[in-house]
């Protein structure tokens, strides 16, 4: 054969040497190949623009029509407009905009867009001022579902959009509120409102996003799992980031420099604040009454608690402190009979001791704490009778002198202004409307109101305190009211912006209570050219027994996350920016003071911002902004090809990280114990059979519903399969089916996931800028 004669030692071989081998190319490096150079200005727009909304405009069969009402104001469009793309790519979104800018407006604004019925949650106290605005505007018949009507009753899915007005309330999933409020919001496209979404931690706020998000949503961001965060009390960086692209959250300076000049004045009142630390009582007895309160110990683990909470009633005033001890000894009755029973406090026996209307930011933690406590013996609970007794004895022979009250009464006979005068404490809001009533005074608490004179509706008092900012008009003499005691019932969505002054006559337990405080007064368009605070500091012996201060510092850092202090301004700074637009990948470079590289990203279905510095890469978007806000006016320079290229390569290991967490996260390979996913064997046999049966309609509802059990769900989602395993009859395949046709598509997971350069834009110190026209950034590739 004349083909295969050649002796083998004859062919030719090419050989291949040590020194020519050469490094195979990152292959996310060939992914993220710019695809050439484009002005600077339009970079920057293709940055905007992506990172505004995540995958450009929405589907246009989802936009609702771009005229907004006259109504709004000018800082208050671009919210809306935001709200709105967000809806239509998420499900739903967050306005957390500062108090007094008008979030109330901004939400019917985004829930009228849409031109189809929609449903408001709202606490009880709020509904008569919400159904006057809805009036204003002719919408007779939105339906309100009060978050009270939710503790109590069971509902299901309604598939409207939803406006959840002070959403922060929904903030703990262990409620009976949450879980009903994520069950009615399944398929729904939701909007969340509320100037604190975070109290505590932030937790707080990834539990809000759960009602709207699925679980694995932000993979790509860094939040593989939403919930696994919550609990793990997520890394607070990635937190500012990742939450940004569901929330619209601006800061009052924000608005201030960013809308003024507008036809509406973005004027706000001045704001000062004064501290007075002062006690109910003289130090002496304040310090007895703190060691008393020190020495109890019934209660187990809630112990530390409940010792908080007569602190608390003692640093409000000496009646509270009363109606606390007289509490704190109905629990010690029911508490040492429980024991003695071997058994635990009911929920019926704690709303007993511990009624809803009081402490309630205590509750959510001491509920549980005191349910699992139980047995024990006698021995604390007689203990604690005797020291009860003796701080009854220490109170009975207490002066009549209230240093903190006559203090009060010192401040409002130096100031003309209406006065709004927050305590957490029933009993002190009934105290110091006595101490009170020679003066022209009305309370509020609750649902209640009063006058000096008695009993009357508490919209009746709302409009005698604030007759301007309640629509309406002046009282009769008899009731003009100067002065407003209030509960922190009253710190929430209220308009009370004829005051001028607030007053913290107790430190609240959640900070965010005082941000909700200070917002009744201070508003854009207040009447006042400046408004003060007043806070009541505890006194030294008890401040050393509550150390409440340093809680709330340690809380505020938490909210931040949020918007407070302008955290995420940056998203709305972005917006003035996205005029443009450049071909996808392009890249363009600049002078400035920093050299660095701003990479915008887009991982699966969102877009990352990392600024390379050197050899280190870091995701943040908040200095990627600023960095692109300082280039609009910067000089163009030529790309340094090889220096962009290198920041590339830096910047590789977090985009392969972020891919490799949203493969994770579509098969919750880091979560394997999740009981849905135990039942995904139980459903591949069912499908094993219908493969059998050659039946493939239902192979392929099987192979949907395995997706669905594998991947990530909403809290809502998850809590409806709960309902369905609870039940007692056996569970079939086809329930299972039935469930999950009933809820919105889910991602199957089918879809490759992609990464992409949107733009890059370099930075640097060291050459001067030059001239290059645009036939030049079209040819010259990066």
């Amino acid at each position: 054969m004349h083909s295969n004669s050649m002796p083998p030692t004859a062919a030719r071989w090419p050989r291949i040497l040590s020194e020519h081998l050469v490094p195979v190319a990152e292959p996310l490096a060939v992914a993220l190949e710019p695809a050439g150079e484009a002005p600077p200005r339009a970079v920057i727009a293709s940055a905007a623009r992506a990172l505004l909304d995540g995958a450009g405009s929405p589907p246009a069969s989802s936009e609702p029509s771009s005229a907004w009402p006259a109504w709004l104001a000018p800082h208050q469009i671009p919210a809306a407009e935001r709200l709105t793309s967000m809806i239509a790519r998420h499900g739903g979104a967050l306005l957390a905009d500062e108090v007094g800018l008008g979030k109330s407006y901004v939400a019917l604004a985004v829930a009228l867009a849409r031109g189809e019925p929609f449903s408001l949650v709202v606490p009880a106290v709020l509904v008569p001022q919400w159904r006057d605005l809805l009036n204003r505007f002719g919408q007779h018949d939105v339906p309100m579902i009060t978050h009270e009507s939710l503790s109590v009753s069971a509902v299901r899915p309604s598939g409207r959009p939803t406006v959840i007005v002070e959403a922060h309330r929904f903030r703990n999933p262990d409620t009976n509120r949450y879980r009903a409020l994520a069950r009615l919001v399944v398929g729904s496209r939701v909007l969340l409102v509320t100037a604190t979404p975070i109290h505590n931690c932030v937790a707080d706020l990834l539990h809000l996003l759960r009602l709207f998000l699925r679980d694995h949503a932000l993979a790509a961001l860094g939040l593989p799992s939403l919930r696994n965060a919550a609990r793990r009390e997520a890394d607070r960086s990635l937190a500012y980031a990742a939450v940004a692209r569901v929330i619209v959250a601006r800061s009052r300076e924000r608005v201030r420099s960013g809308y003024d000049g507008g036809p509406v004045s973005m004027v706000f009142p001045r704001s000062t604040t004064e501290t007075l630390r002062v006690g109910p009582a003289a130090d002496a007895l304040i310090a007895e009454l703190v060691a008393g309160v020190g020495r109890l110990r019934a209660g187990g683990g809630a112990a530390p608690l409940l010792r908080l909470m007569l602190l608390r009633r003692l640093g409000s005033s000496l009646p509270a402190f009363r109606a606390a001890l007289t509490r704190h000894d109905a629990y010690l009755d029911l508490a040492a009979r429980a024991a003695t029973e071997g058994r635990a406090l009911t929920p019926r026996e704690f709303q007993r001791c511990f009624p809803r209307a009081a402490e309630s930011d205590i509750q959510l933690v001491l509920f549980p704490l005191l349910l699992d406590h139980g047995g024990g013996g006698a021995a604390p609970f007689s203990d604690d009778r005797r020291i009860l007794a003796r701080l009854r004895e220490l109170l009975a022979r207490a002066p009549t002198v209230d240093p903190k009250a006559d203090a009060l009464q010192e401040l409002l006979a130096a100031r003309s202004t209406k006065t709004i005068v927050f305590t957490d404490a029933q009993p002190t809001a009934r105290y110091l409307l006595q101490r009170l009533r020679h003066r022209r005074v009305a309370a509020v608490f609750g649902h209640v109101g009063r006058f000096a004179s008695g009993e009357a509706p508490r919209q009746e008092v709302l409009r005698a305190f604030a007759p301007r900012a309640q629509g309406g008009g002046r009282p009769a003499a008899a009731l003009e009211t100067d002065v407003l005691i209030a509960t922190d019932l009253l710190s929430e969505g209220l308009n009370l912006q004829d005051a001028g002054c607030v007053v913290h006559y107790d430190l609240p337990w959640s900070p965010a209570r005082l941000a909700q405080r200070v917002g009744r007064i201070d508003r854009l368009g207040s009447s006042h050219g400046s408004i003060t605070t007043v806070t009541f500091l505890p006194s030294p012996p008890l401040a050393r027994a509550l150390t409440m201060e340093e809680r709330l510092a340690r809380k505020i850092g938490a909210q931040q996350v949020a918007g407070t202090n302008g955290r995420l301004d940056w998203c709305d700074q972005l917006a003035a920016l996205a005029a443009g637009a450049a071909p996808a990948g392009s890249c363009a470079a600049v002078t400035g003071d920093l050299p660095c590289v701003v990479l915008v990203v887009r991982i699966a279905n969102l877009v990352e911002a990392i600024v390379v510095e050197g050899d280190v890469a870091r995701t943040n978007p908040a200095a990627a902004t600023r960095l692109l806000a300082a280039a609009v006016t910067a000089g163009p320079i030529a790309v340094d090809r090889a220096r962009l290229q290198r920041a590339i390569d830096a910047a590789a290991p977090i985009i392969r990280a972020r891919l490799a967490a949203v493969q994770d996260a579509r098969w919750r390979a880091s979560d394997r114990d999740r009981f849905a996913r135990r039942l995904i064997p139980w459903v591949l046999s069912a499908a094993r059979r219908a493969a059998r049966r050659g039946d493939g309609e239902q192979l392929t509802a099987f192979d949907a519903l395995v997706s669905r059990l594998a991947s990530g769900m909403s809290a809502g989602e998850e809590l409806l399969l709960d309902d369905l395993l609870s039940q007692p009859q056996p569970l079939l395949v086809q329930d299972l089916l039935a469930w999950h046709h009933a809820l919105p598509p889910a991602d199957t997971g089918d879809a490759a996931i992609k990464v992409e350069l949107v733009a890059a834009l370099m930075v640097d110190s060291s050459r001067p800028p030059v001239q290059q026209s645009a036939r030049q950034y079209r040819l010259n590739p990066c």
